[in-house]
């Protein structure tokens, strides 16, 4: 008995007990394996681009890569400035830089969001496979709002306004993402208004995954932040539409009235990750 091995206990947070690897990124490795094996794939799991990176965005990465320090906490100034500035022509939500906040890609800054927020987590339902297993592993709660093949699988201003009804103080977070992982469907108009005013009346925080909006279809995709820019998080980076989905680069657009949750996940930022480069 003297001479058996000792080794420590297996100890784990009761979060992620039995918690498995995400389901994209777990289907991407089997599949590469496989297609390394000589065997023909076809993906319909991953949203990896197909293209390749744009060429004038590789020169500029080339002409940056001797840039070695630490980068402030929120990420370099000029890149929170363009992001601003994209965001105020093309979605018409006019922000400053001071609104922006960089990450090792949107998932990690979603992380964050929600480990500092107070309050539910709302998702309608089929959706991205991350949203809630991050909400699990902090121990939030999540409230699912089941959409339906008749409304195109996109959320309806009714079944969000049913849902705060039932405790209307109650502070939430709700997640819309469009064009749509996994249903490729997007928001009219006239449903992104409805939405946000039901948003509004409730006080609902709005985080607005748009990673997929430069693919819209007609080119014709809408923020919501346009209706209820007070409210409103836009979270986008260059996975998607740049098809540069392992640089890691996402970014986070607040209204100016929510620099206290902004400075919060800066905060957790300085404290994870550092900096994005």
């Amino acid at each position: 008995m003297a001479n058996q091995k000792r080794t420590p206990d297996i100890n784990l947070n009761l979060n992620v007990r039995g918690l498995p690897q995400s389901a994209t990124l777990a289907i991407n490795e089997l599949s590469n394996k496989l297609k390394q094996e000589g065997k023909k794939i076809y993906k319909l799991g991953l949203g990896q681009s197909p293209f390749p990176v744009p060429q004038p965005v590789v020169d500029e990465l080339k002409v940056n890569a001797h840039q070695k320090d630490y980068l402030p906490v929120k990420g370099l100034m000029r890149l929170r400035e363009a992001v601003a500035e994209y965001h105020c022509r093309v979605n018409g939500a006019c922000h400053n830089a001071e609104d922006v906040l960089i990450g090792p890609g949107s998932k990690e800054l979603m992380f964050l969001l929600q480990y500092v927020y107070y309050g539910d987590l709302v998702i309608p339902t089929p959706s991205w496979v991350s949203y809630a297993p991050q909400a699990l592993i902090i121990g939030k709660q999540v409230r699912w709002l089941k959409t339906k093949p008749e409304n195109n699988w996109v959320l309806t201003a009714e079944e969000l306004e049913s849902q705060c009804k039932s405790d209307p103080e109650k502070p939430r977070i709700l997640i819309i993402n469009y064009p749509s992982n996994p249903t490729g469907l997007t928001y009219q108009n006239g449903e992104l208004k409805e939405l946000a005013r039901v948003a509004k009346k409730y006080k609902v925080i709005l985080l607005s995954d748009e990673i997929y909006g430069e693919l819209h279809h007609k080119g014709k995709h809408i923020s919501i932040s346009r209706y209820y820019p007070e409210g409103t998080i836009i979270s986008s980076g260059l996975s998607k539409w740049c098809g540069a989905g392992g640089w890691r680069l996402g970014t986070f657009t607040f209204p100016t009235s929510m620099r206290w949750l902004l400075d919060a996940m800066a905060v957790m930022a300085s404290e994870t990750f550092t900096s994005t480069s």
